[in-house]
């Protein structure tokens, strides 16, 4: 058994199949328990109004991605 310090699962052995991303949850898991989420909102600024993000939600998906094999930020900066 793995010590979480986030998610309210637990992890263990199984003789089943898993989907090719299923070891994102142990990465997201990784990020938030070495403090991702704090040090984004220390020193990223928020929306700059009611509309937007918040810099976590943005860093974790982006941070998500490239782990989980993403190559490109170019979909973000898509203004066409």
């Amino acid at each position: 058994m793995i010590q979480q310090t986030i998610f309210p699962f637990k992890i263990k052995m199984a003789g089943e199949r898993l989907t090719a991303h299923g070891g994102l949850a142990l990465m997201a898991e990784f990020n938030h328990g070495i403090g991702l989420r704090e040090l984004t909102n220390q020193y990223l600024p928020g929306p700059g109004g009611n509309r937007g993000f918040e810099p976590l939600e943005v860093v974790d998906a982006v941070v998500l991605m490239l782990q989980g094999g993403g190559r490109s930020l170019g979909v973000l900066y898509d203004t066409g």
